[in-house]
């Protein structure tokens, strides 16, 4: 749902508040081109309320009304400047056919604005609100606000606001980017309404938005609201479900009250292919009256459907709305799930106080790696859990998406492979004020499912490009790789040039985890300054234990900066404590009995995708 947007220019209303004190008498032609254009009265959903609704109101006339709150209230502060401006005497005029407020530039503008009204021969009136950089000339200016307005017995008119236009000119004052369009006619006691916002997006809105809206209005007072919006419709009922599915909605009213809203769900969690058909009645008191609904092959309803103010059912039809541009249907499904490619952690019911050091260390490495892996993996889901802005049979995009507190801006794309039944997605970063095409890749990657909750895949992540929006924190490159098939799970993690602020120098650091039911094992490389002398030495560690008891045992490598290499060996039981500990500078320390690897392994890294 698009939230109400600030007021057109905030600069034109301090103008028409501060220059209308003293204002002569305007001309006739002058009061004539005021009075033809469009009021906000005019402009405005009338939908029937009371001040005393019950909290068990129904569902959809409560949701319809806040819809045409926000939509009227955003109407109403575009009209109500057009108004405001045009009370005052213009800096220009012919008397007759046009006239010019402006150029005008408030004390704490960054801008300079003027309006021009102008009527053609016919009598129709065309005005528009144009800007430009209070350093800059007005061959720079860009027009804000434009629209036309035919008045007389049948009223028409309608006009454009281009939001990116105006935070190009005060991002402060406008910090929202898109377009908005409103069209409406009146005549016979009857009237329309048209609203359009073409990729919104500000403050309220994270997720760029598109969204149609139509009103109106018969003689004797009864309505049509038709909108096209987005909801959880599984928010109450099963909460693990979290996309928002695309509502069509019509809702119709009498002008005592009684309406009815006809629904149309479809994407989102919805199998693909199957749409819910939900209608909603409700009496003069906004009460519930009678509520069914229709999903595939099943169905329920409550109440009396003779107690609906109109009998037959009706569905919005909007000319050019293509709901296949939203159908994302096998590309948020062709996501790994989070939960499915976290590693298993060692599994110690009731470890000791002191545990062994390795035992520790592949606890911390574990609990890192998933960290890193799903939360990745999470973000793409999240993003993805709203309506895509469009799609195709080959992808499907989604944003931009911004988070509004650091100024930052994303976009999510998943392509479907040509060559096989694998899917690739690709998320960029930008900042919200850069230009609409630069933007820096952060992250790529690819996967395949072959089965419930299986499959494999990888990711490659540019912290650098990442440090460019968020300084002082992390840099190089990390390549991930992940797979989950017939009992084994295995996690692959490769950093190059890995840096963060404690470190002096980057570095490059190796993971390798799998299970399989029985047992695991961790593979790890790094650097590190075992005896605090400055010198790095290189570390290789290779940990097994087994499944459900957490007993086991590490192998480990120590290479100096000479080439000498020290081989050790700890083993752990199923409380974590140590039982054995040796290390040899001449071959494979001795491994007690006890330790339930009795064998020695060395460290080994399977080759990743781009090795």
């Amino acid at each position: 749902m698009i939230k109400r947007a600030l007021p057109l220019i905030l600069a034109l209303s301090a103008w028409a508040c501060d220059s209308g004190e003293d204002a002569p008498s305007q001309s006739v032609g002058v009061q004539a081109m005021r009075l033809a254009l469009p009021k906000a009265e005019e402009m405005v959903i009338p939908m029937p309320s009371s001040n005393n609704l019950a909290p068990s109101q129904a569902t959809f006339y409560a949701f319809t009304r806040g819809i045409t709150l926000n939509v009227n209230g955003f109407v109403r502060d575009i009209t109500h400047v057009i108004e405001d401006i045009i009370e005052q005497p213009p800096t220009e005029t012919d008397e007759e056919t046009y006239a010019v407020w402006g150029p005008h530039t408030d004390a704490l503008s960054p801008a300079t604005w003027r309006v021009r009204v102008e009527r053609d021969e016919d009598g129709a009136y065309r005005y528009r609100v144009e800007g430009w950089p209070k350093a800059q000339t007005e061959a720079e200016a860009l027009t804000v606000l434009s629209g036309h307005h035919t008045p007389g017995e049948a009223v028409a008119g309608g006009w454009t606001f281009d939001m990116t236009a105006a935070h190009q000119l005060d991002p402060i004052a406008h910090p929202a980017i898109g377009e908005v369009t409103m069209d409406h006619t009146q005549g016979q006691g009857a009237r329309a309404l048209e609203v359009t916002f073409d990729e919104v997006q500000g403050p309220h809105d994270p997720m760029i938005n598109s969204s149609l809206y139509r009103y109106t209005e018969a003689a004797d007072g009864a309505g049509t609201f038709d909108f096209i919006s987005n909801l959880d419709i599984h928010e109450d009922d099963q909460p693990q479900l979290t996309r928002r599915e695309l509502l069509q909605v019509r809702a119709r009213w009498l002008a005592s009250g009684p309406g009815r809203a006809d629904i149309i769900a479809t994407h989102g969690d919805l199998p693909q292919g199957i749409q819910a058909d939900l209608i909603e009645c409700w009496d003069s008191a906004f009460m519930r009256s009678y509520v069914s609904m229709s999903y595939a092959q099943h169905s329920q309803e409550d109440g009396d459907a003779a107690a609906c103010p109109y009998a037959d059912r009706q569905t919005p039809v909007f000319e050019g709305f293509d709901a296949t541009r939203f159908a994302d249907e096998g590309f948020v499904e062709a996501l790994p799930e989070v939960v499915s490619f976290e590693g298993q952690p060692i599994q110690v019911e009731a470890p000791v106080a002191e545990p062994a050091e390795q035992y520790q260390f592949a606890v911390d490495v574990i609990e890192g790696l998933n960290e890193q892996v799903s939360g990745v993996l999470k973000t793409l889901k999240e993003i993805a859990a709203n309506p895509p802005s469009t799609c195709t049979e080959a992808a499907c995009v989604w944003g931009p998406w911004t988070d509004w507190d650091k100024g930052i801006s994303f976009i999510l794309i998943i392509s479907r492979q040509q060559a096989n039944e694998a899917h690739g997605f690709e998320l960029k970063i930008k900042r919200f004020d850069a230009a609409i095409d630069d933007w820096d890749l952060l992250l790529s990657g690819g996967f395949l499912k072959t089965g419930e909750a299986e499959g494999q895949g990888f990711f490659i992540l540019d912290y650098d490009v990442l440090d460019v929006f968020e300084p002082a924190e992390v840099g190089g490159r990390l390549r991930a790789e992940f797979m989950k098939a017939d009992g084994v799970e295995a996690v692959q993690a490769r950093y190059d040039d890995f840096r963060y602020p404690e470190m002096t120098t980057p570095t490059d650091l190796r993971y390798f985890l799998r299970t399989d039911g029985q047992a695991g094992a961790l593979d790890v490389r790094y650097p590190a300054d075992l005896e605090e002398d400055g010198v790095m030495e290189s570390v290789e560690t290779h940990i097994r234990w087994i499944i459900g008891q957490g007993a086991g045992v590490a192998n480990v490598v120590i290479t100096r900066a000479d080439g000498e290499e020290i081989l050790g060996v700890e083993c752990w039981d199923a409380t974590a404590a140590q039982t054995h500990q040796a290390f040899s500078l001449t071959g494979e320390p001795e491994i007690d009995a006890a330790c339930v690897f009795a064998d020695w392994e060395a460290p080994a890294f399977p080759a990743m995708g781009d090795e």
